[in-house]
Formats: C-alpha cells, sequence, structure tokens
C-alpha cells in the first residue's frame, strides 16, 4: 500500500523548500554584491592613492628637491593605510622603491606585466595577476602613472592580495548566513503556524466528509474567517444542510409514496374483493369500477411522473423539436382544466404577444410543462382566485409566464421548489394528491431544451414562473 504524505507536510516541505531557496538566493546575492562592491572601493581607493602620490611627487618637483627618504614614507604610509604592498617603477620600466612589505631585492629588478605596459602608456591599470611573479598569490593591482612637468617618469603600483579580498568577503558571508539561520527557524515556526490554520479546516472537512458518508449529515465546520477556506467551509456546510434536507424529503417522500400507493391500492382491492363476493350488488358495480379507473390512473401518472423524472435526471430524455404555435398549445392545455377552474370559480387570462407565436420545441414536453404549473397554480389559489398566462418577447426567445394570486412561497423556500418530493410547509394542507414531482419534472423538461426557468413570488401575494423557448426562425 502506498504510504500517503498528509497535506500538512506537503505544505511544510513546499514552504520551508521556499524559504531556504530564498534565503539562499538572497545571503549569496548579498555576499556577491559585498565582494564586488569591496573591490570596487578598493580600486577606487588605490587610484586615490596614486592621485595624491602624485600630488606629493609634484610638489617636491617644483620645489626642486625630490628626497628619497620622503618618497620612501609615502610608501609606507600607503601600505599602512591600504594593507597592500606598494613598489615605484622609473620609466625604464625598473623597480627602483618599495614598500616594507616586498622584499627589496626586487628593487633594481625590470618586470614584465600587463598593469606595467599599460602604465608605462600613460593610463591607470586595474588588473589581477602575479605582478611579474613578486607575489605567489594572485593580487589585485593598481598600477597609476606619474608625470613630472608634463613627462612620464614611472608609475606607483598597489598590489592587494585576492585571498585577503576573499577573506573580508568570507566574514560578511559568516555574517549574513549567521543572521539568516535564526530567520529561518523564526520562518519555518511561521509557516507551522500558519499552515496548521490553512490547513485545520480542510482536515476538518475530510473527517466530517467520513461522518457524513455513513450517513450522519447533523456534521458542520466551524470557521469564522471571509477567506477562500471560509467559502469552501460555508459550501461544505450548505452541502451537507442539502444533503441532511435531501435525506428527510426523502423520507418524507418514501412515507407519502406508501400512503400514496396504499391508499388507492387498499380502495381497488376491497372494492373488487366486495364485487368479487357479491357484496356489492350489480345495480352499483359500475360505479365502484369508476372509482377503480380513477384509482388506477392515479398510481399510473405517479409511476408516470417518477419514470419521467429518474429519465431526465439521467439525461435520457428525448426531445423532438419542432415548431408550433405556443398559443394553441396554452389555449389546449387551459381547456383541459377547465373543469378544475371552474368547480374553484378560478378566472383565468391569455394574454399573448402575438397572435401567433411560433416556437421551436418538443410540443409534447412543453404542454406537459404548462399543464404541470397550471395543475400547481390551480393547487395553491383560493376560490374565486385568478391565474394568468401570459407570452412575451426578449430577442431571440418567447417568455412564458404563468402567475397566480395564490398563498405564494417564503423566501428561503423558493430556492427549493424545483426539488424533487419538495413541498413547502404552506402547502402541506392543500396538495393532498402530489408528492413534489411536477415542478422537478417541468425543471428537467426546460433543462433538457437548453432553456432556463425562474420562480419569483411573495408569500400571500401569489407566484409566478416564467420559462423560456426559442423563437422560430421562419
Amino acid at each position: 500500500m502506498k504510504k500517503r504524505r498528509s497535506l500538512v507536510k506537503k505544505q511544510m516541505i513546499l514552504y520551508f523548500g521556499v524559504l531556504i531557496f530564498t534565503f539562499a538566493c538572497f545571503g549569496l546575492s548579498l555576499v556577491h554584491i559585498y565582494a564586488q562592491r569591496y573591490v570596487n572601493e578598493q580600486e577606487q581607493q588605490f587610484i586615490l592613492q596614486g592621485e595624491r602620490f602624485k600630488e606629493s611627487m609634484n610638489s617636491l618637483y617644483y620645489t626642486g628637491v625630490v628626497d628619497t627618504s620622503r618618497v620612501n614614507f609615502e610608501l609606507q604610509i600607503i601600505e599602512r593605510y591600504m594593507g597592500a604592498s606598494v613598489f615605484f617603477m622609473n620609466k625604464d620600466g625598473k623597480i627602483s622603491m618599495v614598500s616594507p612589505g616586498i622584499d627589496e631585492e626586487w628593487i633594481g629588478k625590470t618586470i614584465t606585466d600587463e598593469a606595467v605596459n599599460i602604465v608605462m602608456s600613460g593610463n591607470v591599470a586595474t588588473v589581477k595577476g602575479k605582478v611579474g611573479g613578486m607575489f605567489d598569490d594572485v593580487a589585485l593591482t593598481v598600477g597609476y602613472p606619474i608625470t613630472l612637468g608634463g613627462k612620464l617618469v614611472g608609475g606607483i603600483f598597489m598590489c592587494k592580495s585576492v585571498s585577503v579580498i576573499n577573506d573580508a568577503a568570507s566574514d560578511m558571508s559568516v555574517m549574513v548566513f549567521g543572521l539568516t539561520i535564526p530567520a529561518i527557524i523564526i520562518g519555518f515556526l511561521l509557516i507551522y503556524f500558519f499552515t496548521r490554520t490553512i490547513v485545520k479546516p480542510l482536515l476538518d472537512m475530510k473527517d466530517a466528509a467520513k461522518i457524513i458518508a455513513d450517513g450522519n449529515f447533523d456534521k458542520r465546520i466551524e470557521y469564522s474567517a471571509n477567506d477562500e477556506i471560509g467559502q469552501l467551509a460555508e459550501s461544505f456546510n450548505n452541502m451537507a444542510e442539502s444533503l441532511e434536507e435531501n435525506e428527510k424529503t426523502q423520507r418524507e417522500f418514501i412515507a407519502n409514496i406508501s400512503h400514496d400507493l396504499r391508499s388507492p391500492l387498499t380502495s381497488i382491492q376491497g372494492f373488487i374483493g366486495a364485487i368479487a363476493d357479491g357484496t356489492i350488488p350489480p345495480e352499483k358495480q359500475q360505479r365502484y369500477f369508476n372509482i377503480i379507473q380513477e384509482e388506477t390512473g392515479r398510481l399510473t401518472k405517479l409511476a408516470n411522473d417518477m419514470l419521467d423524472l429518474s429519465r431526465a435526471e439521467a439525461g435520457a430524455t428525448v426531445i423532438e423539436k419542432c415548431d408550433f404555435d405556443i398559443n394553441d398549445l396554452i389555449r389546449d392545455s387551459l381547456d383541459s382544466m377547465e373543469p378544475r377552474l371552474k368547480k374553484k370559480n378560478i378566472e383565468t387570462k391569455a394574454v399573448f404577444v402575438d397572435e401567433v407565436t411560433e416556437v421551436n420545441a418538443d410540443p409534447n414536453k412543453i404542454q406537459r410543462v404548462i399543464q404541470n404549473l397550471l395543475d400547481n397554480a390551480i393547487k395553491f389559489t383560493p376560490d374565486g382566485g385568478e391565474i394568468k398566462v401570459e407570452t412575451t418577447l426578449k430577442g431571440n426567445k418567447v417568455l412564458v409566464s404563468v402567475k397566480d394570486s395564490g398563498i405564494g412561497i417564503k423566501e428561503d423556500e423558493k430556492r427549493k421548489v424545483f426539488e424533487r418530493f419538495f413541498k413547502a410547509d404552506s402547502s402541506r394542507g392543500l396538495d393532498k394528491t402530489g408528492v413534489g414531482l411536477g415542478l422537478s419534472i417541468v425543471k428537467e423538461f426546460i433543462k433538457a431544451h437548453g432553456e432556463t426557468i425562474e420562480v419569483k413570488s411573495e408569500e400571500g401575494k401569489g407566484t409566478e414562473f416564467i420559462f423560456t423557448l426559442e423563437k422560430s426562425k421562419e
């Protein structure tokens, strides 16, 4: 079995890796910048000392007295101040004076080096090398040409071992990384704290999901922050609430469907038994046959509704579109409901945007939609109320509205009206025969057409369902 790594560990490895990489890049960059800056400063200081030496030599030249001991003293001062070895080379390329840091045996010798060639041509030289073998280690050498009376008389060379410069950079590295380690430790602790803060609600969701998977839907996530995790926790709680309500609805549905099945089956069984054993006389049998027929029709409708909804939710609904007049379909649906409308003395109004309004849809499915919406409106509209069916145009869409003056729907129940088996609390006393499938079928049929349906309602002031259909192109 493959070992699973926890989310906290994954996040810690990721964040800590990023932290180490960032600090390493920062530290190395800082050390590199410092080393480069240090070398540049050394070069500028050497050039400045060369300038001062030149001025000093010019001062001695114009006074007419060039004291060798004074020049040697200048070289010693530069060596002490700059920590560099210094020598003076005349215009013939021979070393004439050296600082204490250079063996005097070099005096009078001629050396060949890039820095010497540059200085003897009258330019400032900055090179790295061993200065013609004078030094065992590579040195940073800055050579400055010395002119007296406008003529080149030689050059001063200041040499500092690169290892000394590197030691300074190493000291800087130790200091940088010495400060980096505590920063990394503090960063690690902060990362761990914040990672736990972020991951904890996710772990809670994982545990809650296991509990919900076992059928316990009352588990909720406590997380108050208004961020993405908070939104996820809220969505999770909404999902759990929806599952809990769905479970409750399905239990109620099973109870309702059992009652709806048992009642007609009991009646059918009782009447058939009574007819068979002669309890019901022949002259009354037709009346009970009619009741049996009504009850079987009720059972057939219930079975068909459940089958249609199941097919629709599985995406197996077959839509056979054609062009037809939606006005005629509405009139036919109202005519089929006329006995029920008259029984409750409900006034109906049909308002059409045009005399003929052609749509492209499945007429059988749309007739079922309209009939279900009318059936729903009749159930919840009181005696003497009103039902209005209206069509309007919006672009290439035909909007069909079914509006009643009934009891309305509570605000918190509007989003649930299309859920299967859902029956609003206020409708339970009025809807004795339905099991809460009609509006679910309506939504699935409209959805299968690629159209939309919405509900507008205000408690005590009626309800309006509006769905769209594609207008015929011809």
